[in-house]
């Protein structure tokens, strides 16, 4: 059921909970009566202070420009030779997204779509994009806090989310960092770690024992990366004088444990990080510390591309990285540095260029699908962590295109 009203150059427009309002200007228009049809015709349209809000997602736009306007006003039915529009704003309670520019070449269409509005694009241009994601992103990376103290709870184990990533899969680069660990050891006392290392990334994995290897003499002696179980630990012993000791550890699903018996461990096992749960961590006397006092990674430099194509399921959706003439991910450069526990760390990146397919990716209170969605450089990208959990993603594109592009509202 639609309302539709206009006063003095306002209209406001209310479908179902859908409701938008904005400032109308026409030089002429034409009523067509149609059998089973009423219809106003809209030569040239100009809509300024344009907002909209369904359940939690909030829209505005400046400035919009149509040509060719057609407003069924019998059903839920706008649609436009072409479009443009200025200062997108869009918002819900974990996603901001602002646009300079929208052009809508080829027409646009609005209508009442199963659960909403829909709106149709045959093509779509946006110029000056910003988008910030706001945490958590789901579950954190298990185990208790090192510097917390009192009892030690029973944590169930979280579930895996490297199952979700297996995009990653498709990632070539190499990948640079200075791993610092600040030790409390037996019989040795306070130890630092600051050791660089530099490892090559191949079909989404790489060479753990190679990080091993790559240890200074001294500190090796004392560490030990390897396969135990189910993860991929690193300890620490004494030699002669007792066992190894768990510092860290990444939980590994089937499919990577399979490859870590070949000592290769894929990049999206790191979102699955568990720390040891016991004594060592957390000690019953409080003015104990645990063996690890603090874990920096830093001088975190990653350069990776992604062939094509590879697919991740997100946001009841799914989003398909490349096609048969096009690479997933081009140039993606990474810097930055992670501290843990409680500290605030960040990885900031470029991407040279990403393409994609979108089907049914709910965002707020937005699902998008595409045939393809081209996003253009990506100037600035930034992953805010507190320690290694990640709080917040904010990311600058200079021009992303769309074809066949459908936006639900309300879906």
């Amino acid at each position: 059921m639609a309302a539709f009203y206009i006063s003095g150059g306002a209209c406001t427009v209310t479908i179902v909970a859908h409701r938008l309002s904005a400032d109308f200007k026409v030089q002429r228009f034409a009523l067509a009566h149609e059998p089973g049809q009423l219809r106003l015709d809209f030569p040239h349209a100009e809509i300024d202070a344009f907002a909209g809000e369904v359940g939690g997602l909030r829209y505005g736009l400046a400035e919009v420009i149509f040509e060719g306007l057609s407003a069924h006003l019998s059903q839920t039915r706008w649609q436009a030779a072409s479009a443009t529009a200025s200062k997108l704003q869009v918002t819900t309670d974990r996603v901001q997204l602002e646009v300079g520019r929208v052009d809508l070449p080829r027409g646009v269409m609005i209508v009442r779509g199963a659960h909403g509005v829909e709106l149709v694009a045959p093509h779509a241009s946006l110029s000056d994009v910003s988008v910030r994601l706001l945490g958590p992103f789901g579950g954190g990376g298990g185990g208790p806090d090192p510097a917390a103290t009192g009892p030690i709870p029973v944590v169930p184990e979280p579930a895996l989310r490297q199952s979700q990533l297996r995009f990653l899969d498709g990632v070539s680069g190499e990948l640079a960092l200075t791993l610092r660990a600040e030790l409390d050891l037996p019989v040795l006392g306070k130890r630092t770690l600051d050791q660089k290392l530099r490892v090559p990334i191949r079909d989404g994995s790489f060479d753990f024992r190679a990080l091993e290897r790559g240890l200074d003499w001294l500190e090796g002696t004392f560490l030990d990366i390897g396969l135990v179980e189910r993860r991929v630990s690193v300890s620490w012993s004494v030699p002669i004088v007792g066992s190894a000791r768990e510092i860290v550890a990444w939980s590994l699903d089937d499919d990577a444990h399979t490859l870590a018996t070949f000592d290769r461990m894929p990049l999206r096992a790191l979102a699955d990080m568990r720390r040891k749960a016991g004594r060592d961590v957390r000690p019953a006397d409080p003015r104990k510390k645990g063996v690890l006092r603090s874990l920096a990674l830093n001088a975190v430099e990653l350069q990776v591309s992604m062939v094509a194509p590879r697919s991740l399921e997100v946001g009841g959706g799914a989003i398909l990285f490349g096609g048969d003439d096009a690479p997933g991910i081009v140039d993606l450069l990474v810097a930055g540095a992670l501290i843990h526990p409680d500290g605030q760390g960040a990885l900031r990146g470029k991407i040279g260029a990403i393409d994609t397919t979108i089907k049914d990716l709910t965002v707020g209170g937005v699902t998008v699908t595409a045939d393809r969605l081209h996003l253009g450089t990506v100037e600035q990208l930034e992953v805010a962590f507190t320690g290694f959990v990640p709080t917040g993603v904010t990311a600058t594109i200079d021009r992303v295109t769309a074809s066949n592009l459908v936006l639900a509202l309300g879906a």
